[in-house]
């Protein structure tokens, strides 16, 4: 994590046509346990099994289905989005995917001045 953690505990931003979710471990561990009587013995473990089922826990609301927490999550980001306007076109009744824009239409730059403080480049470090 960058040298500011203390400061930006969670952050998101785009890099070379990936979405990168930085969360500090301290924070992780604290919030997971904020409600909860049970207390981490082996980070390690712990945060191997977080890594390990990020994506694939269950969220509870539908039984029929059994969406994922990271299937919901998405699905509130993109009904945000569309709700504020920021590059999402509400469907209207057709097939075709909202998104109109190929991924490469906005370079960094422009993401960047858009996003501001929430995207910055970051060193790409070696055999990743």
């Amino acid at each position: 994590m960058s040298s500011n953690s203390a400061a930006a505990p969670l952050r998101a931003y785009r890099r070379a046509g990936k979405l990168v979710l930085e969360i500090d471990e301290h924070r992780f561990c604290a919030d997971a346990f904020l409600q909860s009587q049970s207390r981490i013995v082996d980070r390690d473990a712990f945060l191997a099994f977080a890594c390990d089922n990020l994506f694939a826990l269950l969220h509870d609301d539908d039984d029929a289905c059994q969406p994922t927490w990271w299937l919901r999550f998405s699905q509130a980001i993109g009904e945000d989005a569309a709700n504020a306007g920021a590059g999402v076109r509400l469907s209207d009744g057709s097939d075709a995917l909202p998104i109109i824009q190929p991924p490469d239409l906005f370079s960094d730059e422009v993401t960047r001045e858009l996003l501001g403080q929430h995207s910055k480049e970051t060193p790409v470090l070696a055999g990743r």
